[in-house]
């Protein structure tokens, strides 16, 4: 089975169908895939799949998880898939290929295949205690300003109030318009966000490009990686997508269609190398900063983003 292709169509047919379904995840509030016996949350190109599936709940279990805690996947139900590479001998490999795995790469003594995994919502499982409520979310003020402060720590030039939103690798600087130039405060967040992705790719940090070849590289691959980048990183953190940035960018869907239809490797790529950043924007963000979610009307307090080329008076307010 040519699992990559597969999955590859899967979301090709998707996205020519409406809009990116990562943005549908990232829309729905419910907040990055994870396990729900091991606490963990599903990495890379699975957080996609997840959210392909559509279901009501962002936990998962698989057939034995569930059997293991004295539950039951309901008769019927349908479970999704989600895959992992994994190093085998060369027997192994090729029973695991027999059963539907794909041979991605061997030697005289081992290969690397990618299995597939069936994976079930906790919403399709009965015999489980009470569902979670949603825990306490970041307050968006001191999440959005944690993460910027890391970034400026690591060099990053922040100028507030400029024209486009750009990040422009050979300053190591970010441009955003001030927050009131934009519709909502979730659409500055979602920009802000996307070039905090492209930023992540500096030399200094998880040097995905050289300050050399930016300009020359494909953009469509490295926009690709920010647009998954900042729906990881606002699922982590609880931000909702600007309902602006869901409509947007037909340019980009169209130029990413391209890429994903040229090579089956492309969107394992893109989601690792996101997942990538994604983990490297969050590691500055503290379990502080989880707040009870405000319910009456409460502002929320000043972000102080602040840098050496932005004066004091600039600082955005949520």
């Amino acid at each position: 089975m040519d699992v990559r292709q597969t999955i590859t169509d899967q979301i090709i047919a998707a996205m020519e169908a409406g809009p990116p379904p990562w943005r549908k995840t990232w829309a729905s509030g419910q907040g990055l895939a994870t396990n729900y016996l091991t606490k963990k949350s599903y990495q890379g190109v699975n957080q996609l799949l997840l959210g392909m599936a559509g279901q009501d709940h962002s936990l998962w279990l698989t057939y034995r998880q569930a059997q293991s805690i004295g539950a039951q996947v309901r008769k019927g139900e349908q479970g999704s898939h989600i895959v992992k590479m994994v190093e085998v001998d060369r027997r192994q490999a090729e029973r695991d290929v027999r059963s539907g795995a794909e041979l991605v790469a061997q030697d005289e003594r081992k290969a690397l295949v990618m299995k597939v995994y069936t994976v079930f919502n906790v919403s399709q499982i009965d015999g489980l205690p009470p569902l979670p409520q949603p825990g306490p979310k970041r307050e968006l003020a001191p999440a959005v300003e944690a993460l910027i402060f890391g970034l400026q720590d690591t060099g990053l030039k922040l100028n507030i109030g400029g024209g486009q939103p750009a990040y422009i690798p050979k300053l190591d600087r970010l441009d955003i318009p001030a927050a009131t130039a934009f519709e909502s405060i979730e659409d500055f967040h979602s920009v802000l966000l996307h070039e905090a992705g492209h930023s992540t790719g500096h030399l200094k940090r998880l040097a995905r490009f050289d300050l050399d070849s930016f300009a020359l590289m494909d953009r469509a691959r490295e926009e690709l990686v920010a647009e998954l980048a900042s729906v990881y990183t606002g699922q982590l953190l609880g931000l909702p997508p600007g309902p602006t940035l869901l409509a947007s960018h037909s340019s980009y869907i169209a130029s990413w269609l391209q890429v994903l239809k040229g090579d089956k490797n492309e969107i394992f790529k893109a989601a690792a190398q996101a997942q990538r950043a994604a983990d490297y924007l969050g590691q500055w963000v503290p379990e502080a900063a989880l707040i009870d979610k405000p319910s009456n009307g409460i502002v929320a307090p000043e972000l102080h983003l602040e840098a050496t080329s932005v004066p004091t008076q600039s600082r955005v307010r949520l």
